[in-house]
């Protein structure tokens, strides 16, 4: 997701498609590698310098926020300064083909934490960043983290402030303490029932309205009211398990909603709020910085990979900067990679591995060459021949090497980790290869449900029933989606049911199901359907039939991670397929139940997108 500080440039006439600008060759590059964050830019050496710094000193405060939270993102943060306006122009958003005004800029990829920043003194890009970054720090903590919450946070620490001796985090928004005692405020019932698709988020007033209120209750709780703040931690535990607001706000605040309403309408009203002063030393930031100069080349690079992950639109702009990369030095490995890169996101894979090849006989070690190496070889239709190790084709068996040699070299590289499982998933045979990635990869992407469902499965598989029962009753349960539980819940039981008849000698355990009260299970979740699905049994049961089930269980969750990243036709679209091939009655009921709530969401999110 994108968000700029934005308003169309009425007046600049929109670029031609494919007519790459490319930086003046009077530009000088440099690069910044402070202790969490990589800085190309083309601004004064101390104001890159000083800019990188406020960013580490963020961090630092964030990371104070929950000292079980995972602070740092499971990729790498790049950050791209432009010395002025005109120099950020040509990689600036579009809309309608024009150039969107914004002096900040933050887009979050499965591979990569992407900043543009407007470097000149009087533009001040941080308020759009800090609450940007805010949102990418909560969501990958938590799953399905409320709107109010979110939006809440992110406005709370949007006025993050540090200089050399002090911090703050919760400076006033007076702006929003000024709507707000002009307009009335939400009921608290409607603020925690809006969504990304309310009209409270999306539409004028109503909007302002639901940002200023989300910002003065967060501010209220953690600020003003020190009694209320074990309370509120209450409540998102109860949300968290996915317990409806309207029991849990009075369980856990001892109060009605009228009551915490008429606090909260005083609270706006007076004439100071606090906020928290931190000595800049007890943060521990870590202000150590190395600069490099950049070769043009280089430059050229970084600019086309940046226009690579704003949009698809922009790939021909890429392409063209990858290409100049390619003519200043031929032997440059990244640009035979952006190139590789840009080719394999258009489908064409032969091009796309050619590219590939030759990028790593000329760098082995690059990790994120390794990894879209890894993904394009993975993506490829896999020719007849399973010639391979294993039994893979050999696509796969290279595929797999590229991704564990890209968690060798990057081991925080936490989407390496899924992509390697994935292929021994969707390829069956010993669970027990792809459990330890994805145990791996949990604490790396700790709100994602597709890992915690998938090794469920596994460990359904391999026949470890207390482990796969207690990712979904005390993980997933716990990660405020049904859903994903309902469907663990029934993957599991097929699981079970095709291990059980490829051991039909074996007489089964008497033991409570998955989602009975008995076993520890909350009762309001006893009602879940039961999976229909009944896997093949006595001398009908074959490894192929196991395998082909394994596949498709893989691609359903391989569609739940796409999902998780708003990508809604690239999950329909694997769904759709999917649906024509599968047997199992039980798995095919939860894609047509996922295909509907997709359709759904798909279609709230394109209205939310305008």
């Amino acid at each position: 997701m994108a968000v700029a500080l934005a308003a169309v440039l009425l007046g600049v006439p929109p670029g031609h498609a494919g007519a790459a600008a490319f930086p003046p060759e009077t530009d000088s590059w440099i690069q910044v590698q402070t202790a969490h964050f990589v800085l190309y830019s083309n601004a004064p050496d101390k104001r890159t310098l000083d800019l990188g710094r406020r960013l580490e000193r963020f961090r630092g405060a964030l990371s104070r926020f929950n000292n079980k939270f995972r602070v740092d993102p499971p990729v790498t943060t790049f950050i791209y300064v432009f010395k002025d306006d005109a120099s950020l122009t040509p990689y600036k958003k579009r809309f309608n083909g024009r150039p969107v005004e914004m002096s900040g800029l933050f887009v979050g990829r499965p591979d990569g934490y992407y900043i543009v920043l407007n470097g000149e003194r009087h533009a001040d890009p941080f308020q759009v960043i800090f609450h940007e970054y805010t949102h990418h720090f909560l969501e990958n903590n938590l799953h399905r983290v409320p709107t109010w919450f979110n939006e809440g946070l992110a406005e709370c620490y949007s006025t993050f402030r540090a200089d050399d001796k002090t911090a703050s985090i919760g400076l006033t928004q007076t702006d929003h303490v000024l709507f707000l005692r002009d307009h009335a405020l939400l009921p608290l019932r409607e603020l925690f029932a809006v969504t990304t698709s309310s009209p409270d988020y999306n539409e004028g007033e109503r909007r302002g309205v639901f940002y200023a209120e989300s910002w003065a209750l967060m501010h209220y709780l953690m600020w003003d009211k020190p009694e209320r703040k074990p309370q509120f931690l209450r409540f998102l535990e109860r949300l968290s398990r996915g317990e409806d607001p309207n029991t849990a706000f009075p369980a856990s605040f001892e109060a009605s909603y009228e009551t915490l309403e008429n606090e909260l309408r005083r609270y706006v009203r007076q004439a100071r709020f606090l906020n928290t002063a931190l000595n800049l030393s007890d943060l521990a930031v870590d202000n150590v910085a190395k600069v490099a100069p950049m070769k043009k080349e280089e430059v050229l690079f970084r600019l086309g990979d940046l226009l690579a992950h704003f949009d698809e639109d922009r790939s021909a702009e890429a392409a063209e900067h990858f290409h100049e990369a390619q003519r200043l030095s031929p032997d440059y490995p990244a640009a035979h990679a952006g190139l590789a890169h840009l080719a394999c996101l258009a489908k064409r894979y032969d091009e796309a591995i050619t590219l590939y090849d030759r990028a790593m006989m000329l760098d082995p070690n690059d990790p994120a060459t390794c990894f879209h190496f890894g993904q394009c070889l993975a993506r490829r239709p896999p020719a007849d021949s399973l010639d391979g190790a294993d039994g893979l084709p050999p696509d796969l068996v290279r595929a797999r090497e590229m991704f564990g040699k890209t968690i060798q070299l990057r081991p925080g590289f936490a989407e390496a980790y899924v992509e390697h499982a994935r292929i021994l998933i969707e390829w069956g045979g010993d669970p027990g290869a792809a459990i330890p990635l994805l145990e791996a990869a949990r604490p790396l992407l700790p709100s994602r449900i597709d890992i915690v469902m998938n090794l469920a499965a596994l460990y359904a598989r391999k026949g470890d029933r207390e482990r796969a029962r207690d990712l979904v009753e005390n993980v997933l349960a716990r990660m405020n989606d049904r859903e994903a539980v309902e469907t663990a819940r029934n993957l599991v039981r097929i699981e079970e049911g095709h291990r059980a008849a490829l051991q039909p000698s074996v007489a089964p355990q008497a033991e409570a199901p998955l989602g009975d009260p008995e076993a520890g299970e909350d009762p309001q979740d006893d009602t879940l359907p039961e999976a229909t699905g009944h896997p093949p049994t006595g001398n009908r049961a074959h490894a192929a039939d196991i395998t082909t089930y394994n596949r498709q269980v893989a691609l359903y969750n391989r569609a739940v991670a796409l999902a998780n990243q708003r990508d809604y036709k690239g999950a329909i679209a694997i769904l759709g397929d999917l649906l024509k091939k599968v047997k199992d009655e039980g798995l095919r009921e939860q894609i047509n139940k996922f295909l509907v709530k997709l359709r759904r969401d798909a279609a709230r999110y394109q209205k939310f997108r305008g």
